[in-house]
């Protein structure tokens, strides 16, 4: 008799625990449908995600999944969860226009994880909310001005003298861009950043190559990390997760606090990033913490975002020979004019090479989705609707860039859908790559400098054509930053 009541309670508890559980779930779901907002139907339990362990902290290419769904329904925003977390979907660019810009009061935050006590170097200018975030980019805004920007232009140049002598020595072999660009952002970033010559082609292990690559590596428990991080960003607080690993975070510190004391010590000053930050600590209270996590998103925000841009973009024009050659002679022409020598204001004539450039990113841009947090009650334009503070946006990037209602046959690379005339005739909300209004990337002009220069010299000198080893361009549907899968190798010749 006992152990057949003890059976009963046992069956009971079970029996309310699963309940308990399908009822929570079915409230959750129903949380879009009580609020007359049209969603993509979900699977249980994980709402419209199918891992629980994404590469990092974003839906990356899924959002164009759920762009592409809404919008052949004929609704300009909709609702998905991830797992039970509901996400508002813009899909119409007025309304995008409307959060990113016009109404941006109401969604100043990305609602991305960070912690100032316990985890500094994530308290950085991307994921950092409300007053920290106007206090910090006031304080950073003056840093990317046309004056910084020519400021560090010949540390650009001379990274570039390394990738050229690189090239030449690997002349009609194989080349794994992403790698051969990837050593040049890290020399570029490294020089611009820290003031230190890497030259990670003549030394491709060195400790700042090492730790790019690092940052974006993902083990198992960096993938739960992550979705923790990406679902749970207060909890993640107080559990006392971390967004890096510690031996990133240490190679920092160390290298910021190593050179911060030097050049105090030695009354050193530098043309680059790290230089302007010591200036601001001395008159607007910036802490080591503070610029060693203002140095670290400058770290791998051009080393990454810019690698990989110029990777599909020289991917393209190899594919495409007639593009890379009138690329090519603008480049030449353009040279001519200015003694042969790439300057700041050569650069900026090079209108092709900028169409060029915008068309890459608008096939591969680097944050296929992009973050919002709504940060008080929103109504939204025309309707009743009403999105509740605390309810994250995500913003398709890849799905309005892909969408031919706008780009034509948008599979095809075209760089004169970026011609002034066409530019024009478009919604300006429909070209993403750096997002927009007044949280937009701080960086964005460095990093088409950047891309720019590499770009121009590689294809001066160098005819490329794709080898037989590059499989088809493939996207990890997780990653936070857009990649291929697969590896591009390419051949180039001398020019």
């Amino acid at each position: 008799m006992l152990v057949e009541d003890m059976y009963i309670r046992v069956f009971l508890i079970v029996t309310i625990f699963i309940l308990t559980i399908v009822n929570y779930f079915y409230n959750a779901y129903n949380y879009w449908t009580k609020k007359g907002v049209p969603s993509i139907p979900v699977k249980f339990p994980l709402g419209n995600v199918n891992t629980f362990i994404p590469r990092a902290f974003s839906v990356g290419t899924l959002s164009k999944k759920f762009y592409d769904e809404l919008k052949r329904k004929g609704h300009k925003f909709g609702g998905i969860y991830l797992v039970t977390e509901p996400n508002l979907i813009v899909v119409d660019p007025k309304y995008i226009k409307d959060i990113m810009c016009i109404d941006f009061q109401h969604f100043v935050d990305r609602g991305f994880y960070y912690n100032k006590k316990n985890d500094p170097m994530s308290a950085h200018l991307f994921a950092i909310d409300d007053v920290d975030w106007k206090n910090l980019r006031t304080k950073l805004t003056p840093t990317f001005t046309s004056g910084k920007m020519k400021m560090m232009f010949h540390s650009v140049i001379e990274c570039c003298d390394y990738m050229e002598e690189a090239i030449e020595g690997s002349l009609s072999e194989d080349v794994d861009v992403k790698e051969m660009l990837g050593r040049y952002a890290t020399d570029v970033i490294g020089s611009c950043a820290f003031g230190i010559k890497c030259n990670s082609f003549k030394y491709p292990d060195a400790e700042f190559r090492t730790m790019g690559k690092k940052i974006f590596t993902y083990s198992v428990w960096r993938k739960l990390r992550g979705f923790c991080l990406m679902t749970m960003p207060k909890l993640s607080v107080r559990l006392g997760f971390k967004a890096t690993n510690r031996e990133v975070r240490d190679f920092f510190r160390k290298t910021v606090a190593d050179t911060v004391r030097l050049r105090q010590d030695k009354n050193i000053r530098r043309n680059d990033f790290l230089q302007i930050l010591i200036d601001m600590q001395n008159t607007s209270n910036f802490t080591l913490d503070e610029i060693t996590a203002q140095v670290y998103l400058f770290f791998i925000a051009g080393f990454e975002t810019t690698s990989t841009a110029m990777t599909f973009a020289l991917y393209e024009l190899a594919r495409h020979p007639e593009i890379q050659t009138k690329l090519r002679q603008e480049v030449e022409q353009i040279l001519a004019k200015h003694d042969g020598e790439l300057t700041y204001d050569s650069l900026k004539e090079m209108k092709y090479l900028e169409q060029i450039i915008d068309e890459t990113l608008r096939i591969y841009p680097p944050f296929p989705s992009i973050n919002r947090r709504c940060t008080k009650n929103y109504t939204l334009r025309d309707t009743n609707i009403v999105i509740e503070e605390g309810t994250p946006v995500l913003i398709p990037a890849l799905g309005l860039h892909m969408d031919a209602e706008f780009y034509p046959e948008p599979e095809n690379f075209d760089p004169d859908r970026f011609s002034e005339e066409n530019k024009k005739s478009r919604h300006p909300f429909v070209h993403l790559p750096f997002g927009e209004g007044p949280r937009n990337c701080i960086g964005l002009r460095f990093g088409l400098m950047q891309s720019k220069i590499g770009l121009a010299t590689v294809i001066k000198n160098f005819r490329w054509s794709v080898s037989s080893l590059t499989q088809p361009v493939k996207f990890d549907p997780y990653a936070f930053l857009l990649d291929s899968v697969n590896k591009v190798y390419l051949r180039a010749e001398k020019v």
